[in-house]
C-alpha cells in the first residue's frame, strides 16, 4: 500500500505533466492545416461522417485515396479525424487539440510504465516530463497529421503496461486489455509491430520468464498483421519513391543516428523535410553515427548487469527506432516524428542521470538546477516552434531555408500563396519545383491551374498535358484538361478527357457531372443525364448535378421534373446562385409568377448573382 507521501508524490506529478504539456502546446491551437493534412483531413471527403468506417478497415479509401504509393493503413488514425469532425467541423483548433490530449496522454502512460518498472516517482516524473516538454515532438504534435505516432504511442505503452501486469497478476482482464491496446497500436501505425521486440527487450532486462499465453498471442497478431499488410496492401512501410539497394541505405542509418542525436541534446533547427538523402560511409555524418553507435552499444552491454536502467533506455532507443532506420526502404533518411517513441530510452537515461545527481549528497544542487532548466529549456523551444507551425506560409517558407532543393516543399510554398491569394508568387514557387525537379506532374498540374485562373488557358492545357505524359494515371488532370477544353469552347475534345479521369478514377463524381455538361452542350442529353445520374449515385449531396439535371430537363421541356432537382439542389446548398435563378425561370415559364419572382429576390438577398435577363423578364410582373 501506497504511503500517503508517495500518493502525494504521484498526484503531483500527475498535474505537472498535464499542465506543462497544455501549456507548451498551446500556442499550436490555432496553426493551419498543412502538408499531408490537406489530403487526410481538410480534402478528405471520407472524414466527414461515420458511412466510411468500413472503407478505413477494408483499406478500400487508404490504398485509393490517400496515398497508394505509401501502403498508407493506419484505420484508428483516420477515425479520429471522423470524431474531430462530427465535433469541430474543419475548426483546426479541435484537431490540435486532440493531437495535445494525446501527447499528453503518452506522458502520463510513459509515467505510469517507468514507476512500474523501476518503482521510482522521481525517476517515473522526470521522464514524463522531459518527454512532454521536448521541442523535437512538434512535428508529431503540432503537425496534424503527425498524430499517428502519439496514438500508435499510447497503444503501445498501454499493451506494455498491461503485459506486465498480466505477468504478474495473471488476471485475464489484463490479458484482455492488452491485446485490445496492441490490435489500436497496429491499427493506428504499422511501426507498432516492434513492441514484440521491446517486450522480448523487458523480459532481457529484468530476467522474468516468458509466459507465451501472452507472449504468443501479441506474435500471432502481429504475424496476421504483417500477412494482411503484404497481401492486401502490398507493403509494410511507406516505401521510398526512388528505389535503392541496401547497401545504399545502409549509411544513411549512422547518418540519422548523428542527426536524432544533435536533435536530442540540442534541439535547435528543428525541420521538416529532411529528404531521402543517400550517404557514403565515408562522409563525417557516417563515420560520427557509427561511433555513437558502437559506444552506446558496447558501454551498454557491458552494464547490463550492474545497471537496468541504462541497458534498457540504450537497447529501448535502437530497437524502436528500427523500423525507420532505412534497413527496410522508407521515405526519407531521418524524421523528427520517427523519434516520438525512441526517444522515451533517451529522456529516461537522461532522467536517471539526473536522479543519480540527486542523490549523490555533493551535486544535488546541480540535480536540481538541472531538474529547473531542462524542462524550461524545452518548454521555450517548443512554443517558439510552434509558431513556425502557425501558418502555411511562414512554415513552408522557413522549411525552404532547410530543404532548399526539395521540390515538395517548393511546390507545397505555391499551393499556400495561392490560398492567400498571391497569384504571382505562386507560380514563381510553381516554376522553382519544375528547376528542381523536371519531371515533378503535380507542379505542372498546379501552374496549369493557377494560369486557368488568371485567363492564360492555352498554356495551361500545355501544362496539364505534360502533367499526365509524367504521370498517365493522374486522373484530376484530365479533369482540368477536359475543363479548359470546355472553357476554350472544344465541348467535343473536352469529352474524351473526362473519359480518361474516369477511367482512371471511377468514382470522380466531379468528372462524371462536368462529362455531362459536356455532353449536353454537344447535344448528347441522354448521356449527359445518366453522367450526372452516376455522379449523385457518387455523391448524393452533389448541388451542381441536381441543378445540372435540372437544366437538361428544361431544355427537354419537363420543367415539374426540373424543378423537383433544383429545389434538391437548394436543399443540399442553400447559398447556391444557379440553383435559384433556374428555379425562377423554371418558374416564369410556368406562369407562376410569384414564385419566380420569389426566388430570384432570395437570390438577390443572398447576395447572388442574378443574370439581367431574368430579372428584366420578371420586372413587368411585380406591379400585379
Amino acid at each position: 500500500m501506497k504511503s500517503p507521501v508517495k500518493k502525494g508524490a504521484i498526484f503531483a506529478s500527475i498535474a505537472l505533466i498535464i499542465v506543462l504539456g497544455f501549456a507548451v502546446y498551446g500556442n499550436s491551437l490555432g496553426g493551419d492545416f498543412l502538408w499531408d493534412d490537406g489530403y487526410l483531413v481538410e480534402d478528405n471527403a471520407y472524414t466527414r461522417d461515420w458511412s466510411h468506417t468500413g472503407d478505413f478497415f477494408s483499406g478500400e479509401q487508404s490504398t485509393k485515396t490517400i496515398a497508394p504509393q505509401f501502403s498508407f493503413y493506419r484505420p484508428f488514425q483516420m477515425i479520429t479525424y471522423v470524431m474531430d469532425y462530427s465535433l469541430w467541423g474543419l475548426d483546426v483548433r479541435g484537431y490540435h487539440l486532440t493531437n495535445i490530449l494525446l501527447h499528453v496522454s503518452v506522458a502520463l502512460a510513459l509515467f505510469w510504465m517507468v514507476n512500474i518498472l523501476f518503482g521510482d516517482v522521481l525517476l517515473s516524473f522526470l521522464t514524463g516530463l522531459f518527454f512532454v516538454t521536448h521541442p523535437v515532438h512538434t512535428e508529431a504534435v503540432s503537425y496534424i497529421s503527425g498524430r499517428s505516432d502519439p496514438l500508435a504511442a499510447l497503444f503501445m505503452l498501454l499493451c506494455f503496461i498491461f503485459y506486465v501486469k498480466e505477468l504478474n497478476s495473471q488476471k485475464k482482464r489484463f490479458y484482455f486489455l492488452m491485446i485490445l491496446a496492441y490490435i489500436g497500436a497496429l491499427l493506428s501505425r504499422e511501426t507498432a509491430m516492434i513492441l514484440v521486440a521491446l517486450l522480448l527487450l523487458y523480459h532481457f532486462v529484468f530476467g522474468r520468464k516468458i509466459e507465451f499465453k501472452g507472449f504468443l498471442s501479441l506474435s500471432g497478431i502481429t504475424f496476421i498483421y504483417i500477412l494482411l499488410r503484404l497481401t492486401a496492401l502490398r507493403g509494410l512501410l511507406a516505401v521510398s519513391a526512388v528505389p535503392t539497394h541496401f547497401s545504399q541505405r545502409f549509411p544513411g542509418f549512422f547518418a540519422a543516428i548523428t542527426g536524432y542525436t544533435r536533435l536530442l541534446t540540442l534541439p535547435v533547427h528543428l525541420h521538416m523535410e529532411y529528404g531521402a538523402e543517400l550517404f557514403k560511409l565515408s562522409e563525417p555524418e557516417t563515420i560520427t553515427g557509427v561511433l555513437l553507435v558502437l559506444f552506446f552499444l558496447v558501454y551498454a552491454w557491458g552494464k547490463r548487469k550492474s545497471s537496468k536502467l541504462l541497458f534498457f533506455s540504450v537497447f529501448w532507443f535502437f530497437l524502436a527506432l528500427l523500423p525507420v532506420s532505412n534497413l527496410y526502404p522508407v521515405n526519407a533518411y531521418m524524421a523528427e516524428h520517427w523519434l516520438y517513441l525512441p526517444s522515451i530510452g533517451f529522456f529516461l537515461l537522461l532522467a536517471g542521470g539526473v536522479c543519480w545527481l540527486y542523490r549523490s549528497r555533493s551535486l544535488k544542487i546541480c540535480s536540481m538546477v538541472l531538474m529547473i532548466y531542462i524542462p524550461l529549456f524545452y518548454a521555450y523551444s517548443t512554443v517558439k516552434q510552434n509558431g513556425y507551425w502557425s501558418d502555411r506560409i511562414t512554415f513552408y517558407e522557413r522549411t525552404l531555408r532547410y530543404a532548399p532543393d526539395s521540390v515538395r516543399v517548393h511546390n507545397n510554398l505555391g499551393n499556400a500563396y495561392l490560398k492567400a491569394g498571391r497569384k504571382e508568387e505562386a507560380i514563381a514557387s510553381y516554376k522553382n519545383a519544375l528547376a528542381v525537379d523536371p519531371g515533378y506532374a503535380e507542379a505542372y498540374y498546379n501552374l496549369g491551374s493557377v494560369y486557368v485562373d488568371t485567363g492564360r488557358k492555352e498554356e495551361a492545357i500545355s501544362l496539364f498535358k505534360k502533367a499526365v505524359m509524367i504521370d498517365p494515371d493522374y486522373a484530376e488532370a484530365y479533369y482540368n484538361l477536359g475543363n479548359a477544353y470546355v472553357d476554350t469552347g472544344r465541348e467535343k475534345e473536352a469529352i474524351a478527357f473526362y473519359e480518361k479521369a474516369l477511367e482512371v478514377d471511377p468514382d470522380y463524381a466531379e468528372a462524371y457531372n462536368n462529362l455531362g455538361v459536356a455532353y449536353a452542350a454537344a447535344g448528347r442529353r441522354d448521356e449527359a443525364v445518366a453522367s450526372y445520374r452516376k455522379a449523385l449515385a457518387i455523391n448524393p449531396a452533389h448541388a451542381g448535378a441536381y441543378t445540372n439535371l435540372g437544366i437538361v430537363y428544361a431544355a427537354a421541356g419537363k420543367n415539374e421534373e426540373a424543378i423537383a432537382m433544383y429545389t434538391k439542389a437548394l436543399r443540399i446548398d442553400p447559398d447556391f446562385a444557379a440553383a435559384y435563378n433556374n428555379l425562377a425561370a423554371a418558374y416564369y415559364y410556368e406562369g407562376q409568377y410569384a414564385r419566380a419572382i420569389r426566388y430570384c429576390d432570395k437570390a438577390v438577398k443572398l447576395g447572388l448573382k442574378v443574370p439581367p435577363k431574368l430579372l428584366e423578364m420578371l420586372e413587368p410582373y411585380r406591379e400585379e
